[in-house]
């Protein structure tokens, strides 16, 4: 019984920091990748080396196991809802981004199983930043940026254009000259916009980028 004691405990462990953290996910992938490399190594060298001690095989399958078991863990963890109708505008879109760029940062976003829940997500927030857009409500650089990023994940060129008008005027503002991230979404925005629209890209973000055009 002591012998499971400890792999048991490090399972709990894990779980738990899966289901608490996002990212956790990705190291423990990162951890399995590394650990089944060294198990099919163990595998090649024990075809010639039959005295292999059985470890080389029995601890790797352990952490692989562990790992594996903790991104599961992860899928569980629930995610906050989409957007927020309280606050105001600022607030909101704020809100919209940050859970955008969250679902992003999770396993489950890279799953077809999850795809279409994720999809919805980020519609209700397009949605959100749609209203907001047409109603004139959008006016502060930031505002401008964090709904940018919003249509920017849309799936019609009609939004990438108003991406990345609302990119570019953010990016003009001398206060966010100097911000990587606004002046990276302007020139990310209109290489997307003219790909959607069958044209050559400018800055060359889009490498590995496909659209379906509206």
């Amino acid at each position: 019984m002591k012998r499971y004691l400890a792999p048991l405990i490090v399972l709990v462990a894990v779980g738990i920091l899966s289901y608490t953290y996002n990212l956790m996910s990705f190291l423990l992938l990162a951890i399995a990748a590394i650990s089944l490399a060294v198990l099919l190594v163990a595998g090649i060298v024990r075809v010639f080396r039959t005295s292999l001690n059985p470890r080389w095989i029995r601890v790797p399958l352990i952490i692989t196991g562990i790992c594996l078991a903790g991104v599961v863990a992860g899928l569980f963890r629930p995610l906050e809802q989409a957007v927020v109708s309280n606050g105001d505008v600022s607030e909101k879109l704020a809100y919209a981004y940050k859970t955008d760029q969250e679902d992003r940062m999770t396993v489950r976003a890279y799953l077809g199983m999850f795809k279409d829940n994720m999809a919805k997500r980020d519609s209700i927030r397009l949605e959100q930043a749609n209203q907001l857009y047409r109603n004139n409500q959008i006016s502060l650089p930031m505002d401008k940026f964090y709904a940018a990023f919003i249509f920017h994940h849309s799936k019609q060129s009609s939004f990438f254009e108003i991406a990345q008008a609302l990119a570019r005027e953010a990016a003009s503002v001398s206060e966010l000259k100097d911000n990587y991230v606004v002046q990276w979404l302007a020139k990310a925005t209109y290489d997307r916009w003219m790909v959607s629209l069958g044209k050559p890209q400018k800055y060359g973000t889009q490498d590995k980028f496909s659209v379906s055009v509206e």
